[in-house]
């Protein structure tokens, strides 16, 4: 039972349920059961346990423990040619559309490994911001004197390059490096998307059917994502990079203008992720319009149908995609 379910559960009127108790029919007088001494007796088989889910992604994990280690996180700042390693490892994707015609991402693994992550960068706002619901140990490379105080009083751990280069190499970290960094004791992210199981649709209402996403933000070209029904995965192009997606969600909020004045003058647009506002998902063959919710760092991001009711995306990974007001966003 995950975290949301839990809670539901605590929230629900209790329910009893009696079980009676299995009784035997008496053998009748003389009878002897008799087993073959050249067959061995019958064993009940034991069930196979199964294996937990991955809090990010829904599906189960490779063994028990994996579902139970600490998120890692790493920023990475990706232009047209730019070939982002590491993506397809992970289990959840925030994307904030940056500056210059760039996006910066932050790349969420727990359930998957990654040999290589990367161009790595610095710490921004998003970042922290989306972070702090999961409470990540964060792969980054520095940034901004501001943005780096932001980082310290966040409460989130992380290692910078400065910290320990042997973490990086060349713009680039890895799973098992960050892991070996973090410090013990770290827990596991909450479940931050409520995944339906077979047969749950997307949403409650407005359902439509979806074969291609298109977010068109001005002074760049769109993104566009297509419905593989083979594979049942969605599929866009980050850079050079063809990147994979089980569901997108795509948030609209306002973006503000930050003036970063250290080490050197430059402006940064940086989303405003607390608040509320329209949502656009798709998952599977389907989309459907609704609205998101995120009051706080330390509270999740809801994302609802325009009845209210939580989206049920199907399990596996997500890319949430932060986009301007001025965005147009369409389903075909």
């Amino acid at each position: 039972m995950n975290r949301r379910q839990m809670l539901r559960a605590a929230l629900a009127p209790a329910l009893v349920v009696g079980f009676g108790t299995a009784c035997s029919e008496p053998q009748p007088p003389g009878r002897t059961d008799i087993v073959d001494p050249g067959a061995p007796a019958s064993a009940t088989p034991s069930a196979t346990p199964s294996l937990p889910s991955a809090p990010l992604t829904g599906l189960p994990v490779s063994a028990a423990p994996v579902a139970g280690r600490q998120a890692l996180a790493v920023p990475i700042r990706v232009t047209r040619s730019t070939t982002p390693a590491g993506l397809g490892s992970a289990d959840l994707v925030y994307a904030e559309f940056a500056e210059s015609d760039t996006l910066h991402l932050t790349a969420v693994f727990q359930s998957r490994d990654a040999a290589k992550i990367g161009p790595v960068t610095e710490i921004r706002p998003v970042d922290i911001r989306s972070l702090g619901v999961l409470r990540p140990f964060i792969g980054y490379d520095g940034g901004p004197p501001n943005f780096r105080n932001q980082f310290e009083a966040s409460g989130l751990a992380g290692v910078t390059p400065g910290d320990d280069e042997k973490v990086f190499g060349s713009d680039h970290t890895s799973t098992a490096a960050l892991w070996k960094a973090a410090p013990k004791g770290g827990q596991p992210p909450t479940q931050v998307l409520d995944y339906g199981t077979a047969g749950t649709p997307l949403a409650g209402r407005d359902l439509v059917p979806a074969r291609e996403l298109t977010v068109a933000v001005a002074g760049g070209p769109p993104m566009v994502w297509r419905y593989d029904a083979q594979k049942s995965v969605w599929v866009s192009k980050v850079g050079t990079a063809t990147v994979t997606a089980t569901s997108v969600m795509v948030l609209t909020m306002e973006y503000r203008t930050i003036d970063i004045r250290h080490p050197s003058y430059r402006s940064l647009p940086s989303a405003k992720v607390f608040g509320e506002g329209a949502a656009v998902a798709v998952s599977g063959p389907s989309g459907a319009k609704g609205r998101w919710r995120k009051p706080g760092q330390d509270l999740l991001c809801n994302v609802m149908d325009l009845g209210g009711e939580l989206l049920h995306p199907l399990p596996g990974n997500a890319w949430v995609l932060y986009v301007p007001t001025s965005a147009k966003v369409t389903i075909r």
